[in-house]
């Protein structure tokens, strides 16, 4: 008798032929592939014309790949305007398919969601645990249980024992878990980019800028499609991991943290954003890097570094906020609720820092981390935004930002509004730190050595300000290095500095 078929369901950021061949076992001929361009997600809020781009067009090219490869393909395109969950039961009758078979998704909301109306609709539910960690969640879980502060270095550390990554014996490759010191170096004057990776649009990623084109204005979405050549396959993802290992990886580790108006992307690998589509695993990514270092290619900071932002940036992150027992959609511990800055979303201020970072968004849909961290998120903090609307920020504008990835960055490590469950302290700067790191303050109208005074750094400013007004609360054990350098400032000192931050506030839009 013939296979009762069944509705392999593929989620946008699941484009893995893992999943569909190894972790679904799908069956050519008998099971039938569902794939969803949904308009609801484009609805949802205003994103980065790019990134629809991206998204769309890695679909379209893993569908044909799966067709190629004798699957039955249903996919359904934004033009039908079919609700998600609409396409899916629909489609599941049409075939005569009683269950929906799909690997875990990643973000808790969609899980809930496909549950609730799988269930509704009388559907058998055959969820596969995901294959796409380095570490599996239970892994994790039972690294976890019974610990009172979980750190990332700790987590970090065990992985790469229990792995083998880097390590000589029970040793850390080099001497050192962490080569960080060695990684603080700005950018030389003579500093020369290298060209990043281009995937040039093929007929299928073509068809998709246009189709984008005539959506831009009625979905309001930001940015330009102009200049597109991202991965959208997992061809281009494999030859872009090549191009970071022979090309940006030997000096990647040394100025992973330096920023310049000259270069959008330094020695970063851009490799977040194939990854995050499933186009490469994070193994393969580590073991690329880590067998680069093997023959002698790359120095041991470098592949250390980029080790340490999958397994940590990355997986001790997603893990976190999955075992997070509050809400990460809600949780705003330091009660910051200021409207985020609308130069966010323009890029028009005179902080030279935060021009040249948030036009580089505007422009690529891409900034490294240490301007996630540091520019935009620092100031955010500083400032006291709505950590929230931050959140959405970088989940509209960023190619590589989805909620279960970008969420846990945002609002844990950046704005600290888990009260530090991810972090181990706010990552708070005055714009000393960017004058240190980058090339942007040079020619700022304001002065980062400066706390008071019209020209004074907002960063800088906002920074003491910051600092003031915690120093007595429960987070000031959080920042007691920090809090040393503000036992220097007088009584005077302190109320000017406050004074100027009432200024600010009053003149954010005009900063």
């Amino acid at each position: 008798m013939p296979t009762e078929p069944r509705l392999i369901l593929i989620l946008g950021d699941q484009l893995s032929h893992t999943y569909v061949a190894e972790t679904l076992v799908a069956v050519p001929g008998a099971d039938v592939v569902l794939m969803v361009e949904s308009a609801d997600f484009v609805k949802r809020q205003p994103y980065h014309a790019k990134k629809i781009v991206l998204l769309w067009s890695a679909m379209r090219h893993f569908a044909a790949e799966l067709r190629g490869l004798g699957y039955a393909v249903e996919y359904v395109r934004q033009e039908e305007n079919r609700r998600f969950k609409d396409a899916v039961v629909d489609t599941a009758a049409a075939h005569g398919a009683k269950t929906v078979a799909f690997v875990r998704p990643r973000e808790r909301a969609t899980r809930r969601g496909l549950h609730k109306f799988l269930s509704e609709a009388g559907l058998a539910i055959a969820e596969h645990p995901d294959p796409f960690w380095y570490t599996a969640p239970e892994s994790f879980a039972t690294w976890l249980a019974g610990r009172k502060s979980p750190k990332m270095e700790d987590y970090y550390r065990d992985v790469r024992k229990r792995n083998g990554i880097l390590m000589v014996g029970n040793l850390p490759a080099g001497g050192e878990w962490n080569h960080d010191k060695q990684n603080r170096k700005p950018f030389p004057k003579k500093h020369a980019p290298i060209p990043p990776f281009r995937a040039e649009p093929d007929e299928i990623t073509q068809e998709i800028i246009e189709v984008v084109r005539g959506l831009h204005l009625s979905f309001g979405l930001y940015g330009a499609v102009n200049g597109f050549a991202s991965p959208v396959s997992r061809a281009d993802a494999e030859a872009a991991l090549t191009f970071f290992v022979l090309y940006c990886l030997r000096d990647f580790g040394a100025y992973e943290d330096a920023m310049t108006t000259r270069d959008d992307f330094g020695f970063h690998s851009l490799l977040s954003i194939a990854l995050n589509l499933s186009l490469l695993s994070p193994r393969e990514c580590i073991d690329a890097a880590v067998a680069a270092y093997e023959r002698g290619d790359v120095p041991i900071n470098s592949v250390e570094g980029f080790v340490r932002q999958i397994i940590g940036w990355r997986e001790f992150m997603y893990h976190m906020a999955e075992s997070f027992p509050g809400d990460y959609q809600t949780t705003n511990t330091l009660n910051h609720t200021r409207p985020l800055p609308a130069f966010y979303w323009t890029g028009d201020t005179k902080m030279r820092c935060l021009r040249h970072v948030t036009r580089r968004v505007l422009e690529n849909g891409y900034s490294h981390h240490i301007e996630r961290l540091m520019v935009l998120g620092n100031f955010a903090l500083l400032y006291g935004a709505n950590p929230h609307e931050l959140n959405k920020w970088f989940w509209s504008l960023y190619l590589d930002a989805y909620e279960w990835v970008v969420t846990p960055n945002v609002v844990g490590m950046s704005q600290f509004a888990d009260g530090g469950w991810v972090a181990t302290k706010p990552y708070v700067s005055s714009g000393a730190y960017i004058d240190r790191m980058s090339d942007y303050c040079g020619d700022c109208v304001y002065n980062p050595k400066e706390a008071t005074g019209d020209t004074a750094c907002p960063f800088t400013t906002l920074y003491w300000s910051f600092l003031i007004e915690h120093e007595s609360d429960p987070l000031s054990q959080r920042m007691t290095q920090n809090l040393f350098g503000l036992r220097g400032k007088t009584d005077e000192e302190r109320a000017a500095i406050t004074a100027r931050k009432a200024v600010l506030l009053t003149m954010i839009d005009d900063l």
